[in-house]
């Protein structure tokens, strides 16, 4: 393939809630090595080779493997994925042309990640679902990614793309970081696997899906390269056993009313009440101080005294 399109937006740099906030335990424990990318086969190009519509393809293959995961797939379409593509490009046609609005017209001015996922929060994607919220991963964290990824399936990833990468793609080698090769632009992709060989401070190759084929990164790659990651709490995400056991949701709910003044829009189970203490067995009096007492207590009527 030649001449494939990147299309992401530099970073926005607004508030968002940290996924290290709102994990149990400082991170949850993950296997060293997984792959969720593997079990599924046929990805599509999306229109990225024509337009820079990445951000949207992410949205995409995120939502085809959250949905396989939960176990009922559903890929979003080209028709669908234009129209969430026009929600930060309202004037783009597909049809139309570089002179006119169509792909690499001014009208075609790629995506801002973070953007879409909020857009995502209030009011759905094109398939009709509503992610519940968003969290930034720091991709300078090797443990906190790979436990993403093994809770959550995937981490949304923004990078950078140099010139050499492509050479990297088309003789089917993992992006490697080049000292020398020029950057290309900003890309956005589905990073869904980890410690697939090699050393490196992430374990190995972080695998990604991007222009319809599975590859990765290396680890130098990754640390020089990586701008943003991001995970994306969908509705399936609150009945699968990984999410429920390696995130917090009470610490998650909190959080995103603190952001966003509004409650967690998910079901967040009620803290658990301490166990009623057990009161202690009351002690048997000495049967002669009992009929002292009721003595007293007929004196003291009989001379109306109390």
């Amino acid at each position: 393939m030649t001449a494939p399109k990147y299309g992401r937006r530099a970073p926005k740099q607004a508030r968002a809630l940290s996924l290290s906030r709102i994990l149990t335990g400082t991170v949850p424990a993950h296997p060293a090595a997984a792959d969720y990318l593997a079990r599924l086969a046929a990805w599509q190009m999306l229109g990225n080779d024509a337009a820079g519509d990445c951000v949207a393809v992410t949205w995409a293959n995120v939502r085809r493997l959250v949905s396989s995961i939960a176990g009922a797939e559903r890929y979003p379409t080209q028709d669908e994925v234009w129209a969430l593509y026009r929600t930060q490009n309202p004037g783009f046609d597909p049809n139309g042309t570089a002179d006119t609005n169509g792909p690499g017209s001014d009208h075609d001015q790629g995506m801002v990640i973070q953007t879409l996922l909020e857009y995502l929060v209030k009011h759905g994607g094109p398939d009709g679902v509503k992610a519940l919220a968003f969290a930034k991963v720091d991709p300078s964290s090797p443990d906190e990614v790979k436990a993403a990824i093994s809770i959550f399936g995937f981490v949304w990833t923004g990078v950078v793309v140099q010139n050499a990468n492509m050479d990297d793609f088309n003789s089917r080698r993992p992006w490697d970081y080049h000292r020398s090769s020029p950057d290309d632009g900003g890309h956005s992709v589905i990073t869904g696997g980890y410690g697939a060989g090699g050393a490196g401070p992430l374990g190995g190759d972080e695998r990604f899906i991007t222009w319809a084929e599975e590859t990765s990164f290396t680890d130098a790659y990754w640390r020089r390269k990586t701008e943003e990651a991001w995970v994306v709490i969908w509705p399936e995400h609150l009945e699968h056993p990984a999410f429920q056991e390696g995130v917090d949701l009470a610490a998650l709910a909190a959080d995103y009313t603190a952001l966003t003044g509004k409650p967690f829009p998910g079901v967040v189970p009620s803290p658990t009440p301490p166990p009623t203490p057990t009161p202690s067995p009351t002690p048997d009096l000495d049967p002669r101080l009992v009929q002292a007492w009721q003595s007293m207590k007929a004196w003291a009527k009989d001379n109306n005294v109390g």
